[in-house]
């Protein structure tokens, strides 16, 4: 289970002054490709929580599921529990699977496209989004990371159609953002041994991560182009 911070760190999150800005901006405007869903069946996979509720219009119905294991670490529960590789739907069920920041946590992780595939309905919708530079994560279910192109092998492979690709981030923004978390992970190993230390390296570290957001933010007005990147958003049609 991974070490909670104290209330700050949650109440953050979001906002400019969070230490993961540069990139929950980019999970957010991923998330905002869901709202025009309308009357659709979406299942969750890896909910978490349920960050992907609030972009979900309450026309659909929406399904929650999490690994077990995985979800001690959250405060809220699924509908249901179950492995991505043997998901516990029916054939053929579901209009829209989404699937954000989950398949570097599953091991193996090759019939999990092919799973998600068997509940979708033709033409059905996968949501899916992937880390490439960003640490361990999570740990230690965290084993996998992703170039766009291996991506599009294993969708292609396991009878999707690309219809939509996004970058996250740039090469400028990563190194950025790896400094803001290599100072959250070191509040979080002295909040473990001492929450007073803790309480100080917050007080130490959070305006350096402001400094660092506020040095990043022209930095944000260039294209997700390059080779460095934070990772991919893939929209993808069952075939």
């Amino acid at each position: 289970m991974r070490p909670r911070l104290p209330g700050i760190y949650d109440a953050l999150r979001g906002s400019f002054l969070h230490p993961q800005w540069l990139t929950d901006r980019l999970h957010a405007r991923s998330r905002r490709l869901l709202k025009p869903l309308r009357d659709a069946v979406i299942l969750d996979v890896g909910s978490g929580d349920s960050d992907n509720a609030p972009y979900v219009h309450g026309s659909n119905v929406l399904i929650r599921l999490d690994y077990p294991r995985t979800n001690k670490s959250y405060r809220l529960r699924p509908d249901l529990f179950a492995d991505a590789r043997h998901l516990p739907v029916a054939d053929r069920s579901m209009d829209v699977v989404l699937l954000f920041e989950v398949l570097e946590h599953v091991w193996p992780n090759s019939t999990v496209l092919p799973e998600i595939r068997r509940v979708l309905r033709r033409n059905g919708t996968l949501y899916l989004s992937v880390p490439f530079l960003y640490p361990v994560h999570d740990a230690p279910n965290d084993f996998h990371r992703f170039t766009i192109h291996g991506i599009r092998l294993h969708l292609e492979h396991s009878g999707f159609r690309v219809v939509l690709e996004r970058q996250h981030g740039n090469s400028l923004l990563v190194p950025v953002q790896l400094m803001n978390l290599a100072l959250l992970e070191g509040c979080r190993a002295l909040w473990n041994r001492s929450r007073w230390l803790g309480y100080a390296a917050m007080l130490a570290a959070y305006p350096l991560c402001l400094i660092n957001n506020l040095l990043a933010l022209p930095m944000t007005l260039l294209p997700d182009r390059g080779a460095g990147c934070f990772g991919y958003l893939v929209v993808a049609e069952r075939k």
